[in-house]
């Protein structure tokens, strides 16, 4: 089962929970009066909350800069410093219509190209994408500070504003099928979502010098992820 039909399943088995404890909560309500009734909705409410990070996977961060990654997995190796040189596997989706850091409904990533998976018939299942971290274009402006501090072993993916991302040719990683490339031309000016795992770490100090972090604007580059269609068939500003 894929991603996308695994999260229809959860949709689908929350919705009947959450019919099946509403209508739970009506009963009791009607036999236990006022009492009985006000813990229906809260469960309902708690139940959906807990729910949701199947949706949504991880733990959301956002950084000082406004830049967000969500942490898949916790490393336990050494530790990713700029300078660093790097080994990771990697995969770029773009999002469907929605917004998946802000809320569950849509947002549904969508597979561009990979490294290190053997996607799109490619015999490069373990192949690794090496780099110092730090380096001008050997990464979006968006996802090297996200990779500070991650463990070796670990997984994040990062949200990628347009406007630090895939600005220009320069800018790696690239694909290595044409599919990949023509996909990536027709969607570098929307958010991408670059999920890495990071493979090795070689500290700075056994690298070379040491890199420096790119200059990122305030904000997150002023970038906002578009809001959530309302009942009324108009947007609600995103938070």
């Amino acid at each position: 089962m894929n991603g996308y039909a695994l999260q229809q399943c959860l949709r689908a088995a929350r919705k009947a929970r959450e019919e099946a404890e509403a209508a739970a909560a009506a009963a009791a309500g009607e036999g236990d009066g006022a009492a009985g009734g006000g813990s229906g909705p809260e469960s309902v409410q708690e139940e959906r909350l807990r729910l949701r990070q199947f949706e949504q996977p991880g733990t959301l961060v956002t950084m000082p800069s406004g830049l967000q990654y969500r942490e898949l997995a916790v490393g336990t190796g050494p530790e990713a410093a700029l300078g660093s040189v790097l080994e990771i596997t990697y995969t770029v989706y773009r999002l469907s219509s929605g917004a998946y850091y802000k809320y569950s409904s849509g947002g549904t990533p969508v597979f561009l190209f990979s490294l290190g998976y053997g996607k799109e018939g490619q015999d490069d299942v373990g192949t690794t994408y090496r780099f110092r971290l730090g380096d001008p274009g050997s990464l979006p402006r968006a996802v090297t500070p996200a990779l500070v501090g991650m463990r070796q072993g670990g997984r994040r993916r990062v949200l990628v504003p347009p406007q630090l991302g895939w600005t220009d040719d320069k800018v790696g990683p690239r694909p290595a099928t044409f599919g990949g490339q023509r996909r990536l031309i027709g969607h570098r000016d929307e958010p991408l979502l670059f999920e890495a795992e990071l493979v090795r770490v070689r500290t700075a100090g056994d690298a070379g010098a040491g890199g420096e972090a790119p200059a990122l604007p305030a904000g997150g580059g002023g970038f906002k992820l578009p809001a959530p269609p309302t009942f009324y068939g108009r947007t609600a500003a995103a938070q």
